[in-house]
């Protein structure tokens, strides 16, 4: 039941990363990707193949893989990796050599990151490779960073929900709008993310 119920929780952040690339995808041309979610280990957030290694009929499709690993970041984090490995995808597409043998990423990546609107700053042995989504950057992309939002809130409320007699993980905040529409979330998440409601334009705010 434990395995069953955490790939659950994935499919929903699956789906919201496939509906906010697309969104992404509309706006800057970016090719398409599968969207792979998983527990890998170690440092990598995520990453983009060059290959086509993925098949539906006579299309073939890069991967685009966020680790599930760093979810606890928050929405803006996700985001930040996916449009980081976006990048990636553009400049392929493009011809842009922006990331080198030893996956040293230049300032030609750089230039092409910080298009869609990310920080990118500078790491010894990986380059110009550290992402960070500011709020210019976050409003930008307000519509996929709430698809992804909710999705982080509902499988963190999910799992809550698996743990037992104790019932809900009291360190969830219930957030509301004006027009009165909830959320759950993590009080971290709500004051680094800042949801706004798509219907009244209002921030999420916790109830006391």
């Amino acid at each position: 039941m434990k395995t069953a119920t955490r790939t659950e929780n994935l499919s929903g952040i699956v789906t919201a990363l496939e509906e906010a690339h697309a969104s992404i995808r509309e706006k800057t041309g970016a090719p398409r990707a599968t969207i792979l979610v998983t527990r890998k280990t170690g440092r990598t957030m995520g990453h983009f193949t060059h290959a086509k290694i993925w098949k539906a009929g006579e299309e073939q499709f890069h991967e685009i893989m966020v680790s599930a690993n760093y979810f606890e970041r928050g929405a803006r984090a996700v985001l930040g990796t996916l449009l980081h490995e976006t990048a990636h995808s553009l400049d392929l597409q493009a011809g842009i050599q922006g990331v080198t043998g030893d996956g040293y990423h230049n300032k030609k990546f750089k230039a092409t990151a910080e298009a869609l609107g990310l920080t990118i700053s500078q790491a010894q042995g990986i380059g110009w490779s550290v992402t960070e989504i500011s709020d210019e950057c976050a409003n930008r992309w307000a519509d996929e960073l709430a698809l992804i939002e909710n999705a982080l809130a509902l499988m963190a409320d999910s799992e809550a929900g698996q743990a037992g007699k104790k019932g809900r993980n009291k360190n969830l905040k219930v957030a509301e709008c004006r027009c009165g529409e909830k959320i759950r979330l993590s009080a971290s998440v709500l004051e680094k993310c800042k949801p706004i409601c798509q219907n009244c334009g209002t921030r999420f705010i916790a109830r006391a």
